[in-house]
């Protein structure tokens, strides 16, 4: 019977091409300044057409809606708010949204715990977040960012809505690693695929100072221009990268996350001892385990399957702890049980890893595989 890592999918391959450059050119393009030019020659992976003349059209946008307010809506929606952006948080219903909303303030909560925010800045952010139940109509917003659902069949549902609700030249940013941008724009009208393109941050946002970008098959220099534009208001900087599933970094996070399942799965360490072992190693905030639970362990899964039916790599297939534990709903922050505890508003509980193991030594008794050893060192 082959081992989970050396099965091959059920599925061939799947290559997504490098889409062309679309430019529209005189009025229609912008010049970007001397750093942006820099920043572009520095981090872009495909060549553009050269500097673009300049365009009034490419003033500072001052309105975004933010669909989506899971853990990656939260912190685009933060990031623009404190860069002084108005922002509409949707979700889908008025429950998730009450939820979300608290997970927001919590988290700006525990920021000014730890002495990176002060309570004037947490008030003056949450003044210009306006969270909403149910996608409004979007007459007078600039530009639409999706960071809702992964899934294909549901992401191109809510983009049809989108584009029926939008006003005609509103942007359209997409926070996906996975998913193909060009495919994506299929669901949209014509005349709205050169206004839609990728813009993929990364996970914590507040402190990743980077964010990927990537074109569809119909995006426009101006597009392009305009989130290069937004993302330097952020203080981010911009990796250009072709349309491919997973783009640079999340194909590398989601190796290193997959590994560490595997390594805990099969006893090599403790859930501890290997959080804290890749914080210094990789001097980081989180540990690969504790970075899933917060990303969503769902979300883990179905990007793992993304890449894994779309790259036939069988680093991707996802551990068949992973796959356990979002069957029986351990799905981190979000539940409120992953590879750690946390309390309703998703702040991490105390808890020993003793009180975690059993739970996950149950879940793998059909495996006949022990979940780690003692634990040897301290995951917070």
């Amino acid at each position: 019977m082959p081992s989970p890592r050396s099965a091959t999918p059920s599925t061939p391959p799947i290559r997504m091409r490098t889409p062309g450059t679309k430019s529209h050119s005189s009025s229609a393009s912008s010049t970007s300044s001397v750093s942006d030019r820099l920043l572009s020659t520095r981090f872009s992976l495909r060549p553009g057409n050269g500097p673009l003349m300049e365009d009034p059209t490419l003033s500072p946008v001052q309105k975004v809606a933010v669909i989506g307010a899971g853990a990656a809506g939260r912190g685009v929606a933060r990031a623009l708010a404190e860069a002084g952006i108005d922002v509409l948080l949707v979700e889908r219903d008025s429950e998730t949204l009450e939820r979300r909303m608290k997970a927001l303030r919590e988290g700006m909560n525990r920021d000014i715990a730890r002495w990176s925010m002060t309570e004037s800045e947490r008030n003056a952010t949450l003044s210009r977040i306006r969270g909403m139940a149910g996608i409004p109509d979007l007459r007078g917003v600039p530009m639409v960012f999706d960071c809702a659902t992964e899934d294909l069949k549901e992401k191109k549902e809510l983009l049809r809505e989108l584009d029926r609700r939008a006003p005609p030249g509103c942007l359209f940013l997409l926070n996906t690693s996975t998913l193909s941008i060009s495919t994506l724009a299929g669901s949209v009208s014509e005349a709205r695929r050169e206004d839609f393109l990728g813009l993929h941050f990364l996970h914590p946002v507040s402190r990743i100072p980077l964010v990927e970008l990537v074109r569809g098959r119909d995006t426009t220099d101006r597009a392009v221009e305009l989130a290069r534009n937004l993302a330097k208001r952020l203080g981010k900087e911009v990796l250009e990268v072709a349309e491919y599933p997973g783009y640079v970094t999340s194909r590398l996070t989601l190796t290193l996350i997959n590994e560490a399942i595997h390594l805990v799965m099969e006893g090599v360490t403790t859930r501890d001892a290997l959080d804290r072992a890749m914080k210094l190693r990789l001097g980081s905030t989180h540990g690969p385990l504790a970075l899933a639970d917060e990303i969503g362990l769902d979300s883990i899964f179905r990007s793992l399957e993304a890449l894994w039916q779309g790259l036939g790599l069988t680093q991707y297939r996802p551990a068949p702890l992973l796959r356990r534990m979002v069957n029986e709903g351990w799905l981190g922050e979000k539940t409120g049980r992953g590879f750690y505890l946390y309390d309703e508003t998703g702040k991490r509980l105390n808890g020993k890893e003793e009180m975690i193991r059993p739970p996950l030594e149950r879940l793998l008794e059909p495996e006949g595989v022990a979940v780690g050893g003692n634990s040897t060192g301290d995951g917070q």
